[in-house]
């Protein structure tokens, strides 16, 4: 995934994704005038499946601007950050590949994949 996008950069390529969906949208309808609802719909879903999981990726990896590193809610230890590792996650609105904060317990021996903000941020 590489560097962070600033929410300008992060808005500028969705605005650009979308685009291009609408474009391939209008192109292949042109080509399928006989094309039926259903069978419209059906070009549709996968394509905003993966225009929605390009902003699911930009929102999610908001929350880690906003992290302190952790208390364990196992035993109350301090949590050390251990990089950013990504994970395939998936929804019903479309499959992310996210690079998110990873803290590990030394003491509780587990780790917590995404943190959630403290709530002296939110």
């Amino acid at each position: 995934m590489g560097e962070r996008k600033n929410a300008e950069e992060g808005k500028a390529e969705f605005l650009r994704a979308a685009e291009e969906m609408y474009e391939e949208l209008h192109a292949w309808r042109e080509k399928h005038l006989d094309a039926s609802f259903d069978e419209i719909g059906d070009q549709i879903t996968p394509q905003r499946r993966k225009l929605v999981s390009k902003l699911l990726e930009q929102l999610a990896v908001r929350a880690d601007e906003r992290i302190e590193a952790p208390e364990c809610e196992q035993c109350g230890e301090g949590m050390r950050y251990r990089g950013t590792p990504e994970r395939d996650v998936s929804h019903r609105e479309g499959d992310v590949g996210l690079e998110r904060a990873y803290y590990y317990c030394d003491s509780c021996e587990r780790g917590l994949f995404p943190p959630r903000p403290s709530a002296q941020t939110e």
